[in-house]
């Protein structure tokens, strides 16, 4: 009875530990992924983290976010039901009613306006996905690759080529159009 307590006071401040060194990068991942459902999935991640505590490893962040991954598609899937149900039942209600969040078109208005956003979004989800996890996840290439299950060499060559695709969107979205290059030299005749 004495070993079984000690057994789960240990392992109540392993997991004490790991969510007060992780628990707000988990969230900071999880909100740049789902910010609706961000707490949702932080504690599914956790939870899951106690449930499986045998098997995480001694540096869980990877794992962490792995699990966090698994969860934010989980997310998006319910997510996707929830709002086919929504459009089956709008059907039902008056025809003036408008079921949509006001709040979801704000936020998807500002990060479309945002420079970073459409960069991303030109890129594949999987270029996206790697320069997500290099830049504001600050993973290693063996990280990413751990959290991707993929092999070091590949999480290396994928991060390089989103890189090049990104740095060659970025360019695209900051370059000029034709018509800013002809108009400028003739406004600053004018002065």
């Amino acid at each position: 009875m004495e070993q079984m307590s000690r057994d789960a006071r240990r392992d109540e401040r392993w997991f004490e530990e790991v969510f007060v060194a992780h628990g707000n990068q988990v969230l900071a991942y999880a909100r740049r992924r789902v910010p609706q459902d961000a707490d949702d999935v932080v504690a599914e991640v956790f939870a899951t983290a106690w449930r499986h505590r045998s098997r995480v490893p001694d540096e869980p962040l990877p794992w962490l976010y792995r699990t966090a991954a698994h969860h934010v598609l989980h997310s998006h899937r319910s997510r996707g039901r929830r709002a086919a149900l929504a459009a089956r039942t709008a059907a039902l209600d008056a025809p003036d009613r408008r079921p949509e969040d006001v709040t979801d078109g704000i936020v998807e208005r500002l990060d479309r306006e945002s420079l970073v956003a459409r960069v991303l979004a030109d890129l594949s989800p999987r270029d996206a996905e790697v320069l997500r996890l290099w830049a504001w996840e600050q993973l290693s290439t063996d990280e990413i690759a751990y959290v991707l299950v993929i092999s070091g060499t590949a999480a290396r060559v994928r991060l390089h080529r989103a890189r090049r695709r990104a740095e060659a969107a970025l360019r695209r979205a900051t370059a000029p159009s034709p018509l800013d290059l002809v108009l400028q030299p003739a406004t600053e005749e004018n002065r």
